[in-house]
């Protein structure tokens, strides 16, 4: 063989080896972890497991995720959080989306991880038997459920705005007055019942038709567009995540715990019985573990409610709240 054909081979090996090495590079790149941020509803709770139960158990690194999730108290808003760029993902609730809509924010639900609200109506035991003796009573309302729940009370069930206390976080008034009514949640309320020794229950305004979807995880028009890769990795991993604490909560509990001091094991084993005692994830769109489903009958029929109740004006497309392709490349049927 001369020098020219010994080149020519050197050349040809050298070009082969630069080919293999490029092709083994080129997957480590693409499995590079990817920076997502999410901003919680509230601090960190048993509401939140899945988050965590995929941060513990590595479900989100599984799926090429590097995720932050940062906690949100009663005076943050976390949809300000994600609109200014700052965060990737939000939890959320149906009126907060079609809201959204109304002004021209670029929100976007892409799942829903409770099917049903845990909202309810705290009330004395034996006081009231059902949300139609509660017309007439007083009731202590938040500022933000009056453009909500409350409207679709008066025109649903016939309360009326006569009924409408100030309402703040703890029991006092509600302690002082045997027919007072506050709101509440079924999946927190009861355990302070239970702590504090209050002989107090809770009505769950889902048993008696509120429809929204509670808990959903919003994103923004400009990530679906630009990476709508990353949201439906992101929504599959987090439906992992809570599949994995219904089975096990302990990991998840343990960061739960780390973040939020204030949260105790068996508040965590409350909430998600609570969960599981009234259908809050597996049921509706998600039963038959069908988890994070979401439906367009679903949606258009709680914002045609809202246009009843006159807490959304007619008119505005509700399709714009919400995208279902990622919850459908889970449940293709």
């Amino acid at each position: 063989m001369n020098v020219r054909s010994v080149l020519g081979s050197a050349r040809g090996a050298l070009a082969a080896c630069l080919v293999s090495l490029t092709a083994v590079a080129l997957p480590a790149q693409a499995q590079a972890p990817r920076e997502v941020n999410v901003a919680l509803s509230f601090y960190a709770s048993a509401e939140h497991g899945g988050y965590y139960a995929a941060l513990a158990e590595g479900i989100y690194e599984k799926h090429g995720l590097n995720v932050k999730v940062t906690q949100v108290g009663p005076q943050g808003n976390n949809m300000q959080l994600m609109v200014s760029g700052r965060m990737d993902f939000v939890n959320g609730w149906s009126m907060r989306a079609l809201n959204a809509v109304r002004e021209d924010i670029p929100l976007v639900s892409v799942a829903a991880v409770f099917q049903r609200d845990p909202q309810c109506l705290v009330h004395h035991q034996g006081a009231y038997a059902k949300l139609e003796n509660m017309k007439g009573a007083p009731i202590r309302v938040a500022q933000l459920a009056r453009g909500s729940f409350w409207p679709w009370l008066k025109v649903r069930h016939g309360f009326d705005d006569s009924q409408l206390r100030p309402f703040d976080t703890s029991y006092a008034a509600l302690l002082q007055d045997p027919k007072m009514v506050q709101q509440g949640f079924i999946t927190n309320d009861g355990f302070q019942f239970k702590r504090q020794n209050l002989a107090m229950d809770c009505l769950l305004l889902a048993d008696y038709g509120w429809s929204s979807y509670n808990y959903t995880i919003d994103t923004t028009q400009r990530l679906i567009k630009e990476n709508p890769r990353l949201v439906g990795d992101f929504v599959k991993a987090t439906v992992e995540g809570w599949r994995a604490f219904f089975k096990d909560p302990a990991p998840a509990s343990r960061l739960i715990k780390a973040n939020n001091p204030q949260m105790t094991d068996e508040q965590i084993a409350y909430a998600m019985a609570q969960m599981k005692q009234y259908g809050l994830v597996e049921s509706g769109d998600a039963a038959g573990g069908r988890i994070g489903a979401m439906s367009d009958a679903r949606w258009t029929a709680f914002y045609q409610e809202m246009v009843a109740a006159k807490a959304l004006p007619p008119g505005l497309d509700p399709r714009k709240a919400y995208d279902l392709q990622f919850v459908k490349q889970l449940y293709p049927q």
